[in-house]
């Protein structure tokens, strides 16, 4: 079975590297998107003269996006089709929609998205991220499976997490806390970070900082202006393998992404959550998880350093094994791929029997 793969052209080259199978061919479409920021009025929108002409104009693309996907969808004539949220979505999901295509959605954050609202009406199944309740979807075609990540994040022994310590350069023995402010890093988690780093690396600990691209050099003159024995336990980085990092991690401080905290849960690792005070679906993931005693929030705008390495350090033992244990035993879904699998599977067989 061959497997056709529709994307944004203007990630293709991004997207194309991670696809090397035979199997899987790329299609590329146009696409673009609705800028909309819930902090502007209406009226703000339509007289922006910047955000005004790109809204247009991605307007304009996602026409285009509609022909090529109709063109695509008409040549191939696929059982099914699956899209999982972004504006390059809508035009695909209109033209399966047109052509009577078996559609088949996922919703990762805990409120679903401008993309997959348009599109639901229309979809045979649904699956989300989070449990059910969060999503205006009808019951009878929605399933919970949580969302696929890399399926080397689990649960490991201490003897395992000692290894992993030692091939990252730390001591077996040392507690180490994993800082990540998602793909693109976070500069303002970063500066959160190192007002306090020398009074971490003070007591002992090991840092591993995934700084985000071209986010490293202040931090590393900072780094450099330590004595050599407490910064060779500050590794800072742009970007790293998140396998061993966080499975040798005891503590993971990071942004509230749904993917991120689907990666701690299913290695069922003591989250420190700072949800980006731009972005509402990390705060709306950050209280439900809180509230299910999963994850500890903080706010980074109000946090001081030296409460920020308390939040650390108290959670450093029983606590924060406890609420490890929490975040694994709810959220957890190892077999999320799977669980999507099978979603299309079933829909592409009714459809075939019809």
């Amino acid at each position: 079975m061959s497997t056709q793969v529709i994307i944004d052209r203007g990630f293709r080259t991004q997207t194309e590297t991670l696809f090397k199978d035979d199997d899987v061919t790329i299609q590329s479409i146009f696409a673009g998107k609705y800028r909309r920021y819930h902090s502007k009025s209406f009226l703000w929108h339509v007289t922006h003269l910047p955000t005004l002409l790109k809204n247009m104009r991605d307007i304009v693309l996602l026409g285009f996006g509609f022909i090529q996907s109709l063109a695509i969808l008409v040549l191939h004539r696929p059982d099914v089709i699956f899209c999982k949220g972004g504006f390059v979505c809508v035009p695909v999901g209109f033209a399966a929609h047109l052509l009577r295509v078996p559609l088949v959605i996922h919703d990762s954050d805990t409120r679903p998205g401008l993309t997959n609202r348009i599109l639901s009406r229309w979809a045979r199944h649904i699956g989300t991220g989070m449990p059910t309740e969060f999503y205006p979807y009808e019951i009878s075609k929605t399933t919970y499976t949580g969302i696929p990540v890399n399926q080397a994040f689990v649960p490991v022994s201490r003897k395992v997490q000692k290894d992993y310590k030692q091939q990252l350069g730390f001591n077996d023995d040392q507690p180490v806390l994993l800082v990540t402010g998602g793909g693109n890093g976070a500069e303002s988690l970063n500066k959160k970070v190192s007002e306090m780093v020398g009074e971490l690396l003070d007591s002992g600990w090991g840092i591993i900082h995934l700084a985000g691209t071209g986010k490293t050099d202040r931090l590393r003159q900072q780094q450099h202006a330590m004595p050599a024995k407490t910064r060779k336990n500050w590794h800072i980085e742009e970007f790293a393998d998140m396998v061993p990092c966080m499975l040798a991690a005891d503590i993971v401080l990071a942004r509230t992404s749904a993917s991120t905290l689907q990666e701690c849960a299913n290695a069922e690792k003591c989250v420190i959550g700072v949800p980006s005070p731009h972005l509402d679906d990390q705060a709306m993931n950050a209280k439900f998880f809180a509230s299910k005693q999963a994850i500890i929030t903080i706010n980074q705008t109000d946090i001081s350093p030296h409460a920020l390495y308390d939040v650390i350090v108290s959670v450093a033992g029983a606590q924060g094994k406890k609420l490890a244990h929490t975040l694994h035993t709810v959220f957890a879904r190892p077999s999320a791929a799977a669980d999507i699998t099978k979603l299309l599977l079933d829909v592409a067989r009714t459809t075939t029997v019809k």
